[in-house]
């Protein structure tokens, strides 16, 4: 599912591709690359689309090769933790103990996604259109309980919730809707054991479609007309307290987007998808840290967390350090994005087709993958999976019609 501006940037870079020199990538493919691999994320979402990919035509063979590893300056991955991505085990059995299987459906039936896993058999999750909450499925009941019924959003009208994360013993979730026909989108919380939900803010329209938790609280991004910016568009970051204090705009972070490490935020907006800078800024929310981030000339479209950075060269996917030095060639296609503080780089390298996903432990190596069959009949997908976070503390994948196997990000060792 793309978002709207990365139609409009899909069509700005077919049109600057026709009047310019071919480089040695191709910055549209890039771009559709990544709406390829968002649908990867939940492969509930995947499962459903995979007709509509499977007719747009197959995807690009990957480049599979040794690793090139720039010993001069200090590689960014120790050479002897760069796994043999062609050749990986499933998650379940590099770390069974951090791998759930679940059932494909809830106990009555309806389709869901799972948000976090909260432990005790117990599970944040996303069911179904038109719900103003997120519920928690306890496996080993086989009960769902949402955490909160529609009796204090005041009339919202068809609402939808986008995500979902536990911080501490609470839930807090983005829900869309319209008020008096005007659309909104509204952060709320509510204790996993149950209790009161309390509305932490209400906003227009023009949020991004996902937070992250920074502290004891959340972050976002809100979108700003801007015409000076790249497409029209800019952006601030907002948080908000589980502890109360109001909504408050982070200063300096005009132009900022969330970025693949909470709670860092980063002034490489991917959206525009024109990567105009070289270097840029990270900022810690919570902390106020500031870190430089520079790419390497042999680096394009580049993503950084706060102590390393991924992006695309002409050997395939690239990882350098934050200062450009470290540069180092992995050899293969895909894409790789940073989770836990930047100890697993996750993605679709070395994949041969999008219905899959890698996992790699970069402090001790251990690397995983995981695919997803095509599906035969007919999925259905609810509005929460599509709007989902798009990076969450799991990676899920159905390998059967009655099967969700979750790995927990967190619990890997």
């Amino acid at each position: 599912m793309s978002t709207h501006l990365e139609d409009r940037l899909a069509s700005v870079l077919t049109d600057a591709a026709e009047a310019a020199p071919v480089p040695g990538y191709d910055p549209v493919e890039a771009v559709r690359g990544r709406q390829r691999r968002r649908r990867n994320r939940h492969a509930v979402v995947a499962a459903a689309c995979a007709v509509a990919v499977a007719a747009a035509g197959s995807v690009a063979t990957v480049r599979l090769a040794v690793p090139t590893v720039d010993h001069r300056v200090g590689s960014v991955a120790s050479p002897d933790r760069i796994p043999d991505f062609a050749n990986l085990a499933s998650p379940e059995k590099v770390w069974p103990r951090a791998v759930h299987r679940l059932p494909a459906t809830l106990p009555d039936g309806s389709a869901y996604t799972v948000a976090q896993v909260l432990g005790d058999g117990r599970y944040l999750v996303l069911t179904g259109e038109d719900t103003v909450a997120p519920s928690v499925y306890d496996q080993r009941a086989g009960t769902v309980t949402a955490l909160a019924t529609a009796a204090p959003f005041d009339g919202l009208a068809r609402p939808g919730t986008r995500m979902a994360r536990a911080i501490g013993d609470r839930a807090v979730w983005f829900v869309s809707g319209f008020r008096n026909n005007k659309g909104v989108s509204e952060a709320w919380t509510a204790p996993l054991r149950g209790g009161t939900p309390v509305r932490l803010v209400s906003m227009a329209e023009g949020v991004g479609p996902r937070f992250m938790v920074a502290g004891n609280g959340i972050a976002w991004e809100k979108q700003l007309s801007d015409p000076s910016a790249p497409g029209g568009i800019s952006s601030v970051i907002r948080t908000v307290s589980l502890d109360g204090g109001g909504v408050r705009d982070v200063p300096g972070t005009k132009g900022f987007t969330l970025a693949q490490v909470e709670p860092w935020v980063t002034s490489q907006r991917i959206a525009t998808g024109l990567y105009p800078k070289t270097s840029g800024e990270m900022l810690n929310v919570v902390t106020g840290e500031r870190r430089r981030w520079s790419a390497n000339d042999k680096v394009q479209f580049l993503r950084c967390g706060p102590t390393w950075c991924s992006g695309d060269g002409s050997g395939g996917v690239v990882l350098q350090n934050l200062d450009g030095t470290g540069y180092t060639e992995l050899g293969y296609g895909g894409s790789l994005e940073q989770r836990m503080g930047g100890r697993l780089a996750v993605g679709t390298l070395g994949l041969p087709d999008w219905r899959g996903g890698m996992i790699w432990d970069r402090t001790t190596g251990r690397a995983a993958r995981y695919t997803t069959p095509k599906p035969a009949g007919r999925i259905t997908v609810v509005n929460a999976v599509i709007n989902s976070d798009s990076e969450p503390p799991v990676q899920i994948w159905l390998p059967d019609d009655k099967t969700m196997m979750v790995l927990d990000l967190t619990a890997i060792r």
